[in-house]
């Protein structure tokens, strides 16, 4: 019997309350939507906005009186491009540690023929839970010399426990005949993890990434607490220095003046000059952030059913 196959598919209708409960939580995530998004239209407006409407209070959701002054002012005349340089730094490096960490504990504790796995676990359990305090761990980070350095704003998140656990359950949750037929075929534990359960394991992998890459981004106290130098700043402590020095900054922008002479813009304002420094800082991660938001939702879940 020849002929083209139609593959009909049929939508269940939904009932009266079904409609009414999807068009209500419609309505809810669109406003919890818009909530999250008029702040970030607000800031990114004030950046690009003259800066009289600015401080007038003019601006809301939409630039008002377009100029990119403000924004030439941050990439300029002020340090943003050296906390960038520390923060992308930290950021690729501290990524990179943390996934090899992760990911090199997470495989042998994943397997139950690895003697001391239920010690071991039990180990980072209590040291989730338990943390010795910010003294010990200043002290230990001007002890073995890594102080005003990249590597103390990296170490201590070199592996979260959190972090490694999901991708753990998530490595217990592959088939197990898979390396079983890499080992046949010759292939040793090494090989095995970087050929077949990395590439396997996309989602979570790729989640765990995005979760370090904003953990490193968006770290602050540690590095106030474990540099001291201008030239160690990341975007977030630069940014922490903008607003909590806005009133040098404003009696700087009064007076006209920059740092010994230098004339400002009448456009360049401090509220406008916080908000271009936030706009721009939030650029890297949102070029990341597509690349890796597909599997998001699909590793957390799938990394956190077995336990």
């Amino acid at each position: 019997m020849t002929g083209s196959k139609k593959t009909i598919t049929n939508k269940i209708p939904l009932g009266k309350s079904e409609r009414i409960t999807v068009v209500i939580a419609n309505i809810v995530l669109t406003i919890f939507g818009l909530i999250a998004i008029f702040p970030c239209l607000h800031v990114v407006s004030k950046a690009f906005s003259l800066g009289t409407r600015v401080t007038a209070g003019q601006v809301l959701f939409w630039p008002n009186g377009f100029q990119l002054e403000t924004v030439n002012y941050i990439l300029t005349k002020t340090s943003f491009f050296t906390a960038l340089k520390n923060s992308l730094i930290v950021f690729a490096l501290g990524t990179f540690i943390s996934m090899i960490t992760t990911i090199t504990t997470a495989y042998p504790l994943s397997k139950p023929a690895f003697k001391g796995r239920k010690v071991i676990s039990l180990l980072y359990v209590i040291s989730m839970v338990f943390f010795g305090g910010i003294i010990p761990a200043y002290m230990v980070i001007r002890t073995i010399g890594i102080y005003n350095t990249y590597w103390a704003c990296i170490m201590p998140f070199a592996i979260v426990q959190f972090n490694m656990f999901i991708v753990k359950n998530y490595f217990e949750g592959l088939p197990e005949s898979i390396e079983e037929s890499a080992k046949i075929d010759g292939a040793g534990d090494i090989r095995t993890l970087v050929s077949i359960v990395c590439p396997m394991s996309k989602p979570v992998l790729a989640t765990i990434s995005l979760l370090y890459a904003i953990t490193y981004w968006n770290n602050y106290f540690h590095v106030m607490m474990y540099t001291n130098s201008t030239e160690m700043r990341t975007v977030q402590l630069y940014l922490y220095d903008i607003i909590n020095n806005g009133q040098s900054f404003a009696e700087n922008l009064y007076s006209g003046m920059y740092s010994g002479g230098v004339s400002i813009s009448p456009n360049v304002t401090t509220d406008g000059m916080v908000a271009a420094a936030v706009t721009m800082s939030l650029i890297p991660i949102i070029a990341l952030y597509p690349f890796v938001q597909r599997f998001m939702i699909q590793g957390i879940t799938i990394g956190s059913v077995k336990g």
